[in-house]
């Protein structure tokens, strides 16, 4: 029986499969778009169409990103969680929700022992956002970028084309601070990608490419057929 170290490598090494993500994983979201968006879905209403940006106060645009976004957000983690429950089985290794001060996925190997990840699903531009980050939290991450079709008529079956861009980082043992600090309106954090921390870990890309700018890297999303 492998050992841990031997089960941590080998899980890192599925975590870093581009196809886990630009076919299992984006086919159960596109198929499951309606447990995010369930009223757009039943009525065939493409998000644009059920949510105009007009509908929204004066951030307009920025506001219903957060919206869409954080509706995402669960159906990115579930399709993390079922898929990989299922390509996982052969190593034994069990994956669970966390939702913890340390965390947001933990695998669990056969010894007991455990791995824990945190998940980062984003819309920004050259950057992920998530809520204010504690010094408990772990240091590996799971960071998912991506562009949604808003103008794609959803419906309840298959939503192929909805997510149209994507981006995905798989990084152990992150070694780079979250910005922004918790406010009486926002409890929002910002993850750039320094020049410096791409050139030490390359091995971080999974999907799409960083590109170095001048400090920091601009994260370019693939394009999904």
């Amino acid at each position: 029986m492998p050992t841990d170290s031997e089960l941590e490598r080998l899980l890192l090494k599925r975590l870093r499969n581009p196809a886990l993500y630009t076919k299992k994983i984006l086919e159960y979201v596109s198929k499951n778009v309606p447990d995010a968006f369930n009223i757009a879905c039943r009525k065939g209403l493409s998000i644009d169409e059920w949510k105009p940006d007009s509908s929204f106060t004066k951030s307009g645009v920025a506001q219903k990103t957060v919206f869409v976004t954080v509706r995402m957000f669960d159906l990115w983690e579930t399709a993390i969680v079922d898929v990989l429950s299922e390509e996982l089985k052969p190593l034994n290794i069990k994956v669970k929700h966390t939702h913890d001060a340390v965390g947001d996925l933990t695998f669990v190997f056969p010894s007991g022992e455990t791995s824990v990840w945190e998940l980062k699903s984003s819309q920004a531009k050259d950057s992920f956002t998530g809520a204010t980050h504690s010094a408990s939290k772990c240091d590996n991450y799971i960071l998912i970028n991506y562009g949604l079709n808003k103008k794609l008529k959803l419906n309840l079956t298959d939503n192929t084309g909805f997510v149209n861009e994507l981006a995905v980082l798989v990084w152990k043992d992150m070694d780079i601070p979250w910005s922004g600090e918790p406010s009486k309106h926002s409890s929002w954090t910002t993850l750039k990608i320094p020049v410096t921390a791409f050139q030490r870990h390359p091995e971080i890309i999974v999907v799409g490419k960083l590109e170095p700018s001048r400090k920091n890297c601009r994260i370019l999303r693939e394009v999904m057929q």
